[in-house]
């Protein structure tokens, strides 16, 4: 019934009796129930899904029963899954709500916007030091997790939506658990929480974590996560913060100008790159190389499926429709 729920629901009853009505309620509960446990929920539901396979494998009748068993378990993680968070993939689109269309940049656009946005990163970066070596860990500012939180709040207030209760954004142990997976951070509906990997290499912790913050405060399209994660950066004063999060965004924008124009890209990069950026740049990609993929081919058909069955068609390519978000919201903007 839940999933059926989900398929024939309109978008708009999604919005109004699900993201802003019953999902406000439970963000609220999780936050000021078991949000104040001092450890992630991440590891506690994995330990409470060791306890059910062992309790099973002990009390073992017949193959028929355990496999009765292990559906209905799988159905209540389902239903679970979908009523604590998941009908919010069926919310209308952000633009929608907005009242913008997306816009994807031409090669000279793109090309102006990722030169126009490094020398204002350039300019960020020298508010924070005039050294040019990479940033080190000493920059970002004590209590992330709290300013994090409270620049996606209030930039979703700024565009009218709820933010309820106070979600947590956990660094998971032991380092790499995530990255091995090709993963930065994930949101795990069944524990209601962000969770960033502690690998993550300090620059990229900022961006990560605002992505994944934003996830919890109800939005499951993963452009769109990264959209509020950019715009969080205008609530923010720290410099740092600020570079950290628009650097996420132009490495978006910088990945697209070197798949359309690689020779002219990487001869600017070299040439007209403020070194400290070509720097951080070299330190994210250091720390990457740390952690090398496990099945990355198992794991990109898998998420795809996943993203797919959730109703975002283009599986992964997903990520990369914050830039026509973000543009054509800065474009609605300017207009």
């Amino acid at each position: 019934m839940s999933v059926i729920l989900r398929l024939i629901t309109p978008a708009a009853w999604i919005e109004t009796l699900y993201s802003r009505g019953f999902f406000v309620m439970v963000r609220t509960l999780i936050d000021y129930g078991l949000g104040w446990l001092p450890v992630p929920l991440f590891y506690v539901f994995w330990l409470g899904v060791v306890i059910f396979l062992l309790q099973l494998w002990r009390g073992f009748v017949s193959t028929k029963r355990t496999l009765l068993r292990l559906l209905a378990a799988g159905c209540w993680l389902v239903t679970a899954f979908l009523w604590l968070w998941g009908y919010n993939y069926a919310r209308p689109p952000v633009e929608e709500q907005l009242g913008f269309d997306r816009y994807q940049p031409e090669l000279g656009e793109l090309r102006g916007r990722v030169y126009d946005e490094a020398i204002a990163l350039a300019e960020l970066r020298a508010a924070i030091t005039s050294d040019t070596t990479a940033l080190p860990s000493a920059v970002m500012p004590v209590g992330l997790e709290d300013s994090m939180r409270l620049a996606v709040r209030r930039t979703l207030l700024a565009h009218r939506y709820p933010a309820p209760g106070r979600p947590r954004g956990w660094q998971l142990y032991p380092r790499g658990v995530l990255l091995r997976l090709s993963t930065a951070g994930v949101y795990w509906p069944w524990a209601g929480q962000g969770n960033t990997d502690a690998g993550l290499y300090h620059l990229q912790q900022p961006a990560v974590l605002a992505h994944e913050l934003s996830h919890a405060y109800g939005f499951g399209d993963e452009g769109t996560c990264s959209f509020w994660a950019l715009l969080a950066a205008d609530q923010l004063t720290d410099p740092a913060l600020v570079y950290a999060l628009r650097l996420a965004y132009w490495r978006q924008l910088a990945g697209r100008l070197r798949y359309a124009d690689p020779d002219n890209y990487l001869k600017w990069r070299a040439e007209l790159l403020d070194p400290g950026i070509r720097n951080d740049l070299a330190a994210i990609y250091a720390n990457a190389a740390d952690y090398s993929d496990i099945a990355p081919a198992l794991r990109d058909a898998t998420y795809t499926a996943y993203l797919k069955a959730q109703g975002i068609h283009e599986g992964l390519l997903n990520y990369g429709r914050v830039v026509q978000l973000v543009e054509g919201y800065r474009r609605g903007s300017a207009g």
